[in-house]
């Protein structure tokens, strides 16, 4: 590529654009920066021909469109060609046209790859120089797919078994990802086949996928430890290929999920659900879950699912889910007595073991130690406080500033609720503007957390969410209500 990342030409071709305009244009430019005709013509053809492939791959909707640019440095033209349509395979890119055509040395280099959230990119390289050596393609790394297949037959439906991820599952993966949300999921390793192998691979995440009978997938599930030393992970990273929707195969990965937690020995899963409908709400609550927080302004507005349009006006609110997997030990949790009644229901609900203590206890020594984690693509930050001490406040100050840097949305403060100081704590975080988000059992090393959230003035929607029983709509009041309370009292 070009020292100059800037491009001399960038052409944004729609998709019902002639994919011969988009050839046309890079010959003429080709021509213009002294390539000869005919070598122009050879790198048309390819560019040409990565425009008809693209177009031959599913596209959710306002996905379909390309972007040619065209850099130039002393010796080389580079063109780049861009789609955000299904996320292409190396075996099919080997079978393609386009593959055949660098095979012939239309051009010096190609390489086809997907890039992860970024969608699929080909990059050309043509010599500028007379005498220039002409290099073949090596490989690539992408492909494309088969035109979209037919709704899907009761004897498909009958036919998907729910297993292990395998290494050679992870492409599946990232295409099912791709038909359920495109490119906006806010985990971009779930488009990068490695990267989340690799993540299976240090124990950080636990993938089940759904697979027909041919191995396309068609389902993923899976557990997250967001802290190599958290005891519970995160349930989350649940993705049904929408020609799958209504066959309950969202409640057989769920289902088998709760089996290997079980298998593990694994107190419990908490998970974090969409508001936009109600349905992996329904999911968690069918196999004994019950909701224990509203997490405000979690998710980006960009974030969209495939026929399940949201009608928010702002950042997306995630309902906070706890599932037990196997018997816990009793525990006290110490928490402000307003929380209890609340706090208290959820407990029984989950059937666990829980004494409320609302009692004050002011720490005797300087020792609070915090962990800060940051999700840069979602704009959310988060600290957990591993001891408190009387020093909790400047700590927490120290580490907003550390953030007031970034384009943060909310920041997220996990307090160890099984220390007496932990509703003293809560009440110093209020001053900065801390309130209550979620109850998380189980969670730490040490035990349960209380997850507290801090907003930054973004523009969030907190009234169309879409939740499953009335608990969740009493959950959702109790936490809007201790956002006015401590907004106001900060004021």
């Amino acid at each position: 590529m070009s020292d100059d990342p800037t491009p001399v030409l960038t052409l944004e071709l729609s998709g019902e654009a002639p994919a011969a305009a988009g050839g046309a244009a890079i010959r003429a430019a080709a021509v213009g920066h002294g390539l000869p005709d005919g070598r122009a013509a050879r790198l048309e053809a390819v560019v040409l021909q990565l425009l008809i492939e693209s177009r031959t791959r599913e596209a959710l909707s306002g996905a379909t469109g390309s972007t040619i640019e065209v850099h130039h440095d002393d010796h080389n033209l580079h063109v780049v060609v861009r789609d955000r349509r299904l996320p292409l395979s190396p075996e099919e890119y080997r079978r393609s046209g386009t593959r055949r055509l660098a095979d012939q040395r239309f051009v010096d280099h190609l390489e086809v790859t997907a890039d992860g959230e970024a969608g699929n990119v080909a990059f050309c390289t043509v010599s500028l120089e007379a005498d220039a050596i002409h290099r073949t393609a090596s490989g690539g790394h992408v492909a494309v797919l088969d035109e979209q297949v037919d709704p899907i037959s009761d004897e498909i439906a009958a036919s998907v078994v729910i297993r292990p991820m395998t290494a050679e599952d992870t492409l599946g993966v990232a295409r099912c990802v791709y038909r359920c949300y495109g490119y906006s999921y806010l985990d971009p390793t779930m488009y990068r086949p490695q990267q989340l192998q690799r993540a299976v691979d240090a124990g950080v995440v636990r993938s089940l996928v759904a697979v027909t009978g041919d191995n396309e997938v068609v389902g993923h599930i899976a557990m997250t430890f967001q802290h190599v030393d958290d005891v519970v992970p995160e349930g989350g990273k649940l993705v049904v290929d929408p020609r799958f929707r209504g066959r309950k195969l969202a409640n057989r990965l769920g289902l088998a999920r709760l089996e290997l937690a079980r298998e593990l020995t694994i107190p419990g899963i908490w998970i974090e659900c969409v508001t936009n409908h109600e349905f992996s709400q329904r999911e968690v609550i069918a196999l004994g879950g019950a909701e224990t927080g509203f997490l405000i302004a979690a998710v980006p507005a960009t974030v969209e699912m495939v026929a399940l349009r949201s009608a928010s006006l702002g950042r997306h609110s995630l309902i906070a889910m706890y599932l037990q997997a196997t018997p816990s030990p009793a525990a006290t949790v110490h928490v402000a007595e307003r929380h209890v009644e609340m706090l208290g229901g959820v407990s029984d609900r989950l059937g666990l073991d829980r004494t409320f203590d609302s009692s004050i206890v002011a720490p005797v020594e300087d020792l609070t130690t915090t962990v800060s984690a940051l999700s840069a693509n979602n704009g959310v930050a988060g600290v957990r406080v591993g001891a408190i001490g009387k020093d909790l406040l400047d700590h927490l100050d120290d580490r907003l500033e550390a953030f007031g840097s970034l384009d943060l949305s909310v920041v997220h403060l996990d307090l160890p609720v099984h220390d007496p100081s932990a509703v003293w704590a809560a009440q110093e975080a209020e001053r900065l503007g801390w309130f209550i988000g979620a109850w998380l059992p189980c969670v730490a090393p040490t035990g349960d957390v209380l997850r507290l959230q801090r907003l930054a003035g973004r523009p969030v929607d907190t009234d169309h969410v879409v939740l499953a029983r009335k608990e969740g709509e009493a959950m959702r009041e109790h936490v809007l209500s201790e956002r006015h309370r401590v907004t106001h009292s900060a004021s």
